[in-house]
Protein backbone atom coordinates (compact mmCIF):
# COMPACT_ATOMS: atom_id res chain seq x y z
CA UNK A 1 0.00 0.00 0.00
CA UNK A 2 1.15 3.54 -0.81
CA UNK A 3 -0.03 6.24 1.60
CA UNK A 4 0.49 9.98 1.37
CA UNK A 5 0.42 11.92 4.64
CA UNK A 6 0.04 15.68 4.68
CA UNK A 7 0.00 18.38 7.35
CA UNK A 8 -0.62 22.05 6.62
CA UNK A 9 -2.65 22.94 9.71
CA UNK A 10 0.31 24.21 11.69
CA UNK A 11 3.23 26.55 11.14
CA UNK A 12 4.47 24.82 8.00
CA UNK A 13 3.81 22.25 5.30
CA UNK A 14 4.73 18.59 5.67
CA UNK A 15 4.39 15.75 3.17
CA UNK A 16 5.41 12.09 3.46
CA UNK A 17 5.02 8.97 1.34
CA UNK A 18 4.81 5.57 2.98
CA UNK A 19 5.10 2.42 0.87
CA UNK A 20 4.48 -1.06 2.29
CA UNK A 21 4.96 0.10 5.87
CA UNK A 22 8.13 2.11 5.22
CA UNK A 23 8.63 5.85 4.75
CA UNK A 24 10.28 6.39 1.37
CA UNK A 25 10.22 10.21 1.21
CA UNK A 26 9.27 12.99 3.61
CA UNK A 27 9.84 16.71 3.97
CA UNK A 28 8.63 19.46 6.29
CA UNK A 29 9.10 23.17 5.62
CA UNK A 30 8.33 25.68 8.41
CA UNK A 31 6.45 28.76 7.24
CA UNK A 32 4.23 31.36 8.85
CA UNK A 33 2.34 31.97 5.61
CA UNK A 34 2.39 30.94 1.97
CA UNK A 35 0.90 27.46 2.43
CA UNK A 36 -1.33 27.88 -0.62
CA UNK A 37 1.66 28.66 -2.85
CA UNK A 38 4.10 26.08 -1.54
CA UNK A 39 2.02 23.03 -0.65
CA UNK A 40 1.28 21.48 -4.05
CA UNK A 41 4.84 21.96 -5.38
CA UNK A 42 6.09 20.32 -2.18
CA UNK A 43 3.70 17.38 -2.69
CA UNK A 44 4.97 16.89 -6.24
CA UNK A 45 8.61 17.11 -5.12
CA UNK A 46 8.12 14.49 -2.40
CA UNK A 47 6.23 12.20 -4.79
CA UNK A 48 9.05 12.52 -7.33
CA UNK A 49 11.61 11.67 -4.66
CA UNK A 50 9.56 8.60 -3.74
CA UNK A 51 9.16 7.61 -7.40
CA UNK A 52 5.38 7.62 -7.04
CA UNK A 53 2.82 9.16 -9.41
CA UNK A 54 -0.27 10.80 -7.86
CA UNK A 55 -2.50 8.14 -9.42
CA UNK A 56 -0.57 5.36 -7.66
CA UNK A 57 -1.47 6.51 -4.15
CA UNK A 58 -3.83 4.06 -2.43
CA UNK A 59 -4.80 6.17 0.59
CA UNK A 60 -4.46 9.75 1.79
CA UNK A 61 -4.06 11.04 5.33
CA UNK A 62 -4.36 14.68 6.35
CA UNK A 63 -4.43 16.58 9.62
CA UNK A 64 -7.83 18.09 10.36
CA UNK A 65 -6.70 20.64 12.95
CA UNK A 66 -7.13 22.61 14.98
CA UNK A 67 -4.64 25.02 13.52
CA UNK A 68 -4.24 27.85 11.07
CA UNK A 69 -7.53 28.46 9.27
CA UNK A 70 -5.78 29.16 5.99
CA UNK A 71 -3.32 26.28 6.21
CA UNK A 72 -6.03 23.87 7.32
CA UNK A 73 -8.30 24.75 4.40
CA UNK A 74 -5.39 24.59 1.94
CA UNK A 75 -4.36 21.14 3.18
CA UNK A 76 -7.86 19.70 3.05
CA UNK A 77 -8.49 21.13 -0.42
CA UNK A 78 -5.19 19.79 -1.74
CA UNK A 79 -5.80 16.28 -0.47
CA UNK A 80 -9.39 16.42 -1.69
CA UNK A 81 -8.23 17.21 -5.21
CA UNK A 82 -5.50 14.56 -5.20
CA UNK A 83 -7.84 11.90 -3.84
CA UNK A 84 -10.53 12.75 -6.37
CA UNK A 85 -8.04 12.49 -9.22
CA UNK A 86 -6.74 9.13 -7.96
CA UNK A 87 -10.18 7.78 -7.11
CA UNK A 88 -9.08 7.08 -3.54
CA UNK A 89 -10.29 7.84 -0.02
CA UNK A 90 -9.01 10.07 2.77
CA UNK A 91 -8.46 9.55 6.50
CA UNK A 92 -8.65 12.65 8.66
CA UNK A 93 -6.18 12.76 11.56
CA UNK A 94 -6.79 15.27 14.36
CA UNK A 95 -3.61 17.22 15.03
CA UNK A 96 -3.79 16.20 18.70
CA UNK A 97 -3.63 12.53 17.67
CA UNK A 98 -0.59 13.11 15.48
CA UNK A 99 1.27 14.70 18.40
CA UNK A 100 0.25 11.93 20.81
CA UNK A 101 1.40 9.23 18.41
CA UNK A 102 4.98 10.53 18.55
CA UNK A 103 5.03 11.11 22.29
CA UNK A 104 5.92 7.59 23.38
CA UNK A 105 4.80 5.86 26.59
CA UNK A 106 3.67 8.03 29.50
CA UNK A 107 4.05 6.30 32.86
CA UNK A 108 1.47 8.22 34.86
CA UNK A 109 -0.52 11.40 35.20
CA UNK A 110 -2.06 13.51 32.48
CA UNK A 111 -0.92 14.71 29.06
CA UNK A 112 -1.68 18.18 27.72
CA UNK A 113 -1.25 18.54 23.98
CA UNK A 114 -0.96 22.23 23.15
CA UNK A 115 -0.87 23.56 19.60
CA UNK A 116 0.25 27.06 18.68
CA UNK A 117 -2.82 28.94 17.48
CA UNK A 118 -0.74 31.99 16.49
CA UNK A 119 -2.22 33.93 19.38
CA UNK A 120 -1.54 33.97 23.09
CA UNK A 121 -4.20 31.26 23.54
CA UNK A 122 -3.08 27.81 22.37
CA UNK A 123 -5.36 25.07 21.16
CA UNK A 124 -5.20 22.33 23.78
CA UNK A 125 -6.68 19.01 24.83
CA UNK A 126 -6.09 16.98 27.98
CA UNK A 127 -5.52 13.21 27.88
CA UNK A 128 -4.80 10.52 30.45
CA UNK A 129 -1.54 8.55 30.42
CA UNK A 130 -3.05 5.96 28.08
CA UNK A 131 -4.07 8.60 25.54
CA UNK A 132 -7.80 8.72 26.28
CA UNK A 133 -9.24 12.26 26.13
CA UNK A 134 -10.25 13.84 29.43
CA UNK A 135 -12.29 16.63 27.86
CA UNK A 136 -13.07 18.50 24.68
CA UNK A 137 -10.56 20.62 22.72
CA UNK A 138 -10.12 24.10 24.18
CA UNK A 139 -8.71 27.48 23.23
CA UNK A 140 -7.92 29.34 26.45
CA UNK A 141 -5.19 31.53 27.92
CA UNK A 142 -2.42 29.54 29.59
CA UNK A 143 -3.65 30.44 33.08
CA UNK A 144 -7.09 29.11 32.27
CA UNK A 145 -5.67 25.85 30.98
CA UNK A 146 -3.44 25.47 34.03
CA UNK A 147 -6.47 25.79 36.30
CA UNK A 148 -8.13 22.82 34.56
CA UNK A 149 -5.19 20.42 34.85
CA UNK A 150 -5.58 17.88 37.67
CA UNK A 151 -2.84 17.47 40.29
CA UNK A 152 -0.13 14.90 39.68
CA UNK A 153 2.46 14.33 36.97
CA UNK A 154 1.90 16.25 33.75
CA UNK A 155 3.46 15.75 30.33
CA UNK A 156 3.34 18.67 27.91
CA UNK A 157 3.55 18.08 24.16
CA UNK A 158 3.13 20.04 20.96
CA UNK A 159 4.43 23.30 19.55
CA UNK A 160 2.17 25.29 21.89
CA UNK A 161 3.75 23.85 25.05
CA UNK A 162 6.02 26.90 25.34
CA UNK A 163 2.91 29.06 25.74
CA UNK A 164 1.65 26.99 28.68
CA UNK A 165 4.90 26.37 30.56
CA UNK A 166 5.09 29.81 32.25
CA UNK A 167 1.66 29.24 33.84
CA UNK A 168 2.93 25.97 35.33
CA UNK A 169 6.09 27.41 36.85
CA UNK A 170 5.02 26.46 40.37
CA UNK A 171 4.68 22.76 39.61
CA UNK A 172 7.63 20.41 39.99
CA UNK A 173 5.99 17.44 38.26
CA UNK A 174 5.86 18.85 34.73
CA UNK A 175 7.91 17.56 31.82
CA UNK A 176 7.96 18.43 28.14
CA UNK A 177 8.29 15.56 25.69
CA UNK A 178 7.94 14.62 22.04
CA UNK A 179 8.77 16.64 18.91
CA UNK A 180 7.26 20.10 18.58
CA UNK A 181 6.27 19.79 14.91
CA UNK A 182 3.82 17.26 13.52
CA UNK A 183 5.58 14.61 11.43
CA UNK A 184 3.76 13.95 8.12
CA UNK A 185 5.15 10.40 8.20
CA UNK A 186 3.18 9.88 11.42
CA UNK A 187 0.07 11.21 9.67
CA UNK A 188 0.61 8.63 6.90
CA UNK A 189 1.11 5.83 9.44
CA UNK A 190 -2.02 6.73 11.39
CA UNK A 191 -4.00 6.92 8.15
CA UNK A 192 -2.92 3.39 7.26
CA UNK A 193 -3.78 2.14 10.75
CA UNK A 194 -7.20 3.81 10.51
CA UNK A 195 -7.95 2.86 6.93
CA UNK A 196 -11.37 1.58 8.01
CA UNK A 197 -12.27 5.23 8.76
CA UNK A 198 -11.45 6.41 5.24
CA UNK A 199 -14.04 8.50 3.48
CA UNK A 200 -14.63 9.98 0.06
CA UNK A 201 -13.88 13.68 -0.08
CA UNK A 202 -12.10 15.89 2.45
CA UNK A 203 -12.85 15.18 6.13
CA UNK A 204 -14.43 17.95 8.19
CA UNK A 205 -11.99 20.37 9.85
CA UNK A 206 -11.75 20.62 13.62
CA UNK A 207 -12.33 24.24 14.58
CA UNK A 208 -12.02 25.25 18.23
CA UNK A 209 -12.56 28.99 17.83
CA UNK A 210 -14.57 30.99 15.27
CA UNK A 211 -12.72 32.39 12.26
CA UNK A 212 -11.39 35.93 12.34
CA UNK A 213 -13.05 36.79 9.04
CA UNK A 214 -16.75 37.57 9.19
CA UNK A 215 -18.99 37.34 6.08
CA UNK A 216 -20.24 40.72 4.90
CA UNK A 217 -23.85 39.64 5.41
CA UNK A 218 -23.14 38.94 9.10
CA UNK A 219 -21.41 42.20 9.90
CA UNK A 220 -23.19 44.74 12.03
CA UNK A 221 -23.62 48.01 10.10
CA UNK A 222 -21.87 50.98 11.60
CA UNK A 223 -24.21 53.71 12.89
Amino acid sequence: MIVLGLDAAGAGCGVAVRRDGRVVAARTEPMAQGHAVRLMPLVLEVLAEAGVAPGEIDLFGVTTGPGSFTGLRVGLAAVGGLALGAGRKIVGIPSFDAVLADLGPVAAGAVLVALDGRRTEPFARLFDAAGAPLGEPLCLPAAGLAALIPPGPLTLAGDGARLVLPALAGRADVRQAGPAAIDPATVARLAEERADQAREGPPPPLYVRPPDAVPLADRTPKP
